[in-house]
Order: C-alpha cells, then sequence, then structure tokens
C-alpha cells in the first residue's frame, strides 16, 4: 500500500511542476506513476481496487492542476511562475512579391556575397551571385529566397 501511496504522491508532485515547467517529460513520468500505481492496485486489490486507485489519481491530478491554473496564478508566487501579458509577434514575412524579379536597384552595403540593397525605395535583405559588390553599385534581381533576394552585378 505504501508503495502505491509513493507512487500516486509522485504523480502528484510531477504534475505539479509539469504545470509550472512544462515540456512533457514529467508529464510522461507522472502517467506511468499512475500506471504503475494502477497496475499495482490491481495486483494487490483486485478491479474495483485498482479502478478506484485509476480515478481517484485521475480526479487528484485534474483537482490539482485546476487549483495551479485558478487559485495559485493568481497569488503573489503564482505570478512569478505565470505569463502575466500575451505574446504577439510573427514569423519574418517573405522578402518581396514575385513581381519584383528583373527590376534593378543599388547595392546599400557591401555583399560579400550577403547584403542590403535597395530597389523602389525599399530595402532588402540580398545575396550576390557574383561574389562581392561594393555599395552603391548597380544590381538586377535574378530570383528571390523566402526570405532574401538572389542579385547580380550589372
Amino acid at each position: 500500500m505504501s508503495l502505491i501511496a509513493g507512487l500516486i504522491l509522485g504523480a502528484l508532485v510531477l504534475v505539479f511542476f509539469e504545470v509550472i515547467l512544462p515540456g512533457g517529460i514529467l508529464g510522461i513520468i507522472a502517467g506511468i506513476c499512475v500506471i504503475l500505481a494502477t497496475w499495482l492496485g490491481f495486483n494487490e486489490y483486485g478491479t474495483l481496487g485498482g479502478l478506484a486507485i485509476f480515478f481517484g489519481t485521475c480526479i487528484a491530478i485534474i483537482t490539482l492542476a485546476y487549483i495551479e491554473f485558478k487559485i495559485l496564478a493568481k497569488t503573489k508566487l503564482g505570478k512569478a511562475f505565470f505569463l502575466k501579458e500575451t505574446i504577439t509577434g510573427r514569423s519574418n514575412l517573405s522578402a518581396a512579391e514575385d513581381a519584383i524579379i528583373g527590376k534593378e536597384g543599388v547595392a546599400l552595403t557591401r555583399l560579400n556575397p550577403s547584403g542590403k540593397v535597395v530597389i523602389d525605395g525599399r530595402s532588402y535583405d540580398a545575396s550576390s551571385q557574383d561574389g562581392y559588390i561594393d555599395p552603391d553599385e548597380l544590381i538586377g534581381v535574378v530570383a528571390k529566397d523566402n526570405f532574401k533576394l538572389i542579385i547580380k552585378k550589372l
């Protein structure tokens, strides 16, 4: 019985820390503890005992998670662990539309082979097919990659 109680207590502690430090590993180990405790419960106390241990542990885990998310998150300690603000952001936008291929511009920085270019008054990251290109040299757009233009010296 003490091994079963230890596994259940271990599962609850692991779930507690999984909520604070998400990653999945602690949750998986907690799940293994619950399965082992249930298996031992079936062996020692039969079907009814095993089911009681399983469902009791599941209710305890759900209650613990509820307490952590709803009550602990509002305490001073909880505010130190939980994110207070919404994260806003976006991934990098594509370098340009396909219509930019064939346009001409000027090298803004030295391209060796990567750097910045200006085309139609907008700055772009670019990579040179011709190797080094000095600033203020005339360039043409040959192709575009996901986040940069492929250019050549004119």
